[in-house]
């Protein structure tokens, strides 16, 4: 096998381990309730996790861009957060080391995605190859994760996290055999932050995320926890996440192409349009084949909000800040939005019910819809594949 096969393949393997590991976190606010967490307790630790990772997500994408090789950054981080894990289930008695704990696991597992993506589209784009179906491999290893946690801690997730921890631990191993992609600010001139802001097309984007992410940083919180209510067991949940993501892996094959056929600004429309739809519909739906079918349309979160953002900002930025790009997204979508869709979506679900927010993020989605087409009407962006 010649050298860059390898470095090809080895993509494909991280991002099949490190999304096992991102599978298995579904199950995360289901073993909060299981230890007894309320929903709003469960929506701080989402907020909080998020809000310090918030202030990290861009420290991460700095370093990644200044480092001599942005895998060696990625390594670190995951055999950090695979450490923490092992700390969850003795901090889990009481509420305030849990939170520490978690926080921290946050903190440094925050550069895992934006960091490998970073490297992947940087070595594919130089040698004309798709980041799709690498980015596939991700989604097949996310429904293993599921799957296996479902049925192996069919009866408790007490497990959930020492397993977890395995996983980190091999992902940062499977970092190290990474193409040796280069930090281009390193030993040049350092690029500030803050020059990716003054991109008026960076900002649009982070503002439709950010509106976007709310919705889909609640249904990461609380999505396992809500089935959990409906008295759906381990099993049966793992095989509603898996199935409500199996339109990623055709998507994927062909979603490098699929992007060119309309500017970004309208994919990101009808992404708004499709998770109005599915929140509403989880707003109202109670059985297992109608939340399956409210799930499906998922993808469209996938596709609109983050494969083609990342995507286009990897071409309309300069290769000094790929990372920092990168983790700017994440920290909008990770970040920001699960502060809001986590802990006031909490605080409102502990209020008036879980399906009530499902319905106010639809709402939400389907406003931004019809005004932000509204306001860019005659806009060059607009058109601008």
């Amino acid at each position: 096998m010649t050298t860059d096969k390898k470095k090809l393949w080895s993509l494909y393997l991280f991002f099949a381990v490190n999304f096992i590991a991102t599978g298995m976190t579904t199950f995360a606010p289901k073993f909060y309730g299981e230890i007894g967490l309320s929903d709003s307790s469960i929506g701080l630790i989402s907020s909080v996790t998020a809000f310090m990772g918030m202030f990290m997500q861009p420290v991460w994408g700095v370093l990644a861009d200044r480092a001599r090789y942005k895998r060696t950054v990625l390594a670190v981080a995951l055999f950090l957060t695979g450490s923490l894990c092992f700390l969850v289930l003795p901090a889990s008695t009481r509420f305030i080391p849990l939170l520490s704990v978690l926080t921290l696991y946050s903190m440094f597992y925050l550069p895992a995605m934006p960091v490998s993506n970073a490297i992947a589209m940087e070595y594919t784009a130089a040698r004309n190859l798709s980041f799709g179906p690498i980015r596939m491999t991700g989604t097949i290893g996310y429904q293993v994760g599921i799957l296996a946690t479902g049925f192996v801690l069919a009866h408790s997730l007490q497990g959930l996290y020492p397993a977890m921890g395995a996983v980190l631990l091999l992902a940062a191993g499977a970092a190290m055999l990474m193409p040796k992609v280069r930090g281009h600010q390193y030993q040049q001139a350092k690029v500030s932050l803050s020059t990716l802001l003054r991109n008026r097309e960076m900002r649009l984007i982070l503002i439709l995320i950010l509106l976007s992410g709310i919705g889909h940083q609640f249904n990461l919180s609380f999505f396992t926890k809500y089935l959990g209510d409906l008295g759906i067991s381990n099993t049966v949940v793992g095989l509603i996440s898996t199935l409500s993501v199996s339109l990623e892996i055709p998507f994927l094959l062909f979603g490098d192409r699929l992007m060119k056929k309309l500017p970004i600004w309208r994919w990101m429309t009808v992404g708004l349009l499709m998770g109005s739809l599915r929140f509403i519909l989880l707003s109202v739906v109670r059985t297992p084949a109608l939340i399956i079918l409210s799930q499906m349309l998922s993808v469209s979160h996938l596709a609109c909000f983050e494969f083609f953002p990342m995507l286009y900002i990897s071409q309309i930025v300069s290769s000094e800040q790929q990372a920092s790009a990168q983790s700017l997204l994440q920290t909008t979508s990770f970040g920001i939005a699960r502060i809001i869709g986590s802990l006031v979506g909490g605080i409102i679900a502990d209020k008036a019910g879980i399906p009530m927010v499902y319905g106010g993020c639809g709402v939400l989605m389907l406003l931004t819809a019809v005004v932000f087409p509204a306001v860019m009407r005659g806009d060059r962006l607009l058109n601008r594949q």
